[in-house]
């Protein structure tokens, strides 16, 4: 009994971690491998940077400081640095295009995929330690750009099997340019309003703007038009933002005709750093969105747009996953008969016993084995 607890206890992980095993680990990998080589097809590069840095580096300005709440710290125990375990990898990317690759031609195009670690979990997920994938366009963040990265990201979570996408544009910063005249706490109250959906709560606040931005809340939806009527009443600089989103848009339906897109231009939450265009992707039976992004300003103050995939997320809506089946080549076949089959793409497993030991077949039954090969001549038997 006491043998018993200390295997329980050494089964035991901390709150918010797991063990993947088979098929469930081999199925992620096929996604994640999947979803890069589809970033790989438009020209973006594999980095792929340390899981912990300094501290002082890894949660400085731009994106980094967004995440310095959800992050571990640890002191080297060599040089008594502090140290931060990553929980986001986009200030990663932006260090090293700000770093390594200073002197590099723009833009970059990197793409990158790994491990984070956050402290708390976030609403939607129980998992601390996430998977995340992504790619950064480096040296732009205009429409264009925005444009680039999200047909590519839709691109590549169609390409894992993902159904029924959709997606909503919105422009972080509008609201912030819309409420410019307002008091501190007038305008601390209209951004809970905005993040609230709360209409009311808007209407008595007092200042001009806020029938324009009740105005634009009215017209958020499927219906790229209604924005376009308010266009008169905005200032040059809100017009050249739902101008961009409105060609983030055309562009994205230019790629996919039927993707449901719907246009939600004061949407903030979650859009910490993003000075442009953003986007969330959504998809059909999983809660939350399993991407997004937009234009930002690297920590190096460099101009960017950034994709970032929640594999967790993603991991849920793959589609049922087919296991390779396996070749059981008892002791007794060549190494070289074995090796002929690896090299076709087949998956075997080595045997202990020889071809007319009937404990051979009893093995490749225990091992779930589909095939056995009894002779080099001779393709395998299925196994019944």
């Amino acid at each position: 009994m006491v043998q018993e607890d200390e295997n329980f206890n050494q089964g035991l992980l901390p709150v918010g971690l797991v063990d993947l095993l088979e098929p469930i680990a081999s199925q992620n990998d096929h996604a994640i491998t999947t979803m890069l080589n589809c970033f790989g097809q438009f020209g973006y590069q594999r980095v792929k940077p340390p899981l912990v840095e300094f501290e002082s580096t890894l949660l400085a300005k731009g994106p980094g400081a967004t995440t310095a709440a959800k992050s571990f710290r640890l002191m080297d125990p060599l040089t008594q640095d502090m140290m931060a375990l990553r929980s986001d990898m986009t200030a990663q990317i932006a260090r090293i295009s700000g770093t390594r690759l200073k002197h590099e031609p723009r833009p970059l195009r990197l793409t990158y995929e790994g491990d984070v670690m956050r402290v708390i979990p976030d609403s939607l997920n129980s998992e601390r330690q996430l998977y995340q994938a992504g790619a950064e366009l480096i040296g732009y963040n205009d429409a264009t750009a925005t444009a680039e990265i999200l047909v590519m990201g839709v691109k590549a979570l169609l390409s894992v099997g993902l159904k029924s996408i959709t997606v909503d544009l919105g422009v972080p910063s509008l609201a912030e340019k819309l409420l410019c005249n307002l008091s501190a706490d007038q305008s601390v109250l209209a951004k809970k309003s905005i993040l609230d959906k709360d209409i009311d709560a808007l209407l008595k606040i007092d200042d001009k703007n806020i029938n324009l931005i009740v105005k634009v809340m009215n017209a958020s939806g499927s219906d790229g038009e209604a924005l376009l009527k308010l266009l008169p009443e905005m200032s040059e600089d809100a017009r050249n933002m739902i101008d961009d989103m409105l060609f983030v848009a055309f562009q994205l339906r230019d790629a996919y005709p039927t993707l449901p897109i719907t246009f939600d231009p004061l949407e903030m939450r979650g859009f910490d750093y993003h000075t442009g265009v953003g986007f969330s992707i959504f998809a059909e039976g999983l809660r939350g969105e399993i991407a997004r992004g937009g234009a930002y300003l690297t920590g190096f103050g460099e101009p960017a747009t950034g994709l970032s995939v929640y594999m967790e997320r993603v991991f849920r809506g793959l589609p049922e996953f087919m296991p390779k089946q396996h070749i059981y080549i008892p002791t007794d076949i060549s190494k070289q008969t074995m090796l002929k089959y690896i090299d076709r793409g087949r998956c075997v497993i080595a045997g202990r016993y020889k071809s007319d030991d009937k404990l051979a077949l009893e093995e490749a039954k225990q091992l779930k084995c589909t095939f056995i090969l009894l002779n080099s001549i001779s393709p395998p038997e299925k196994i019944e």
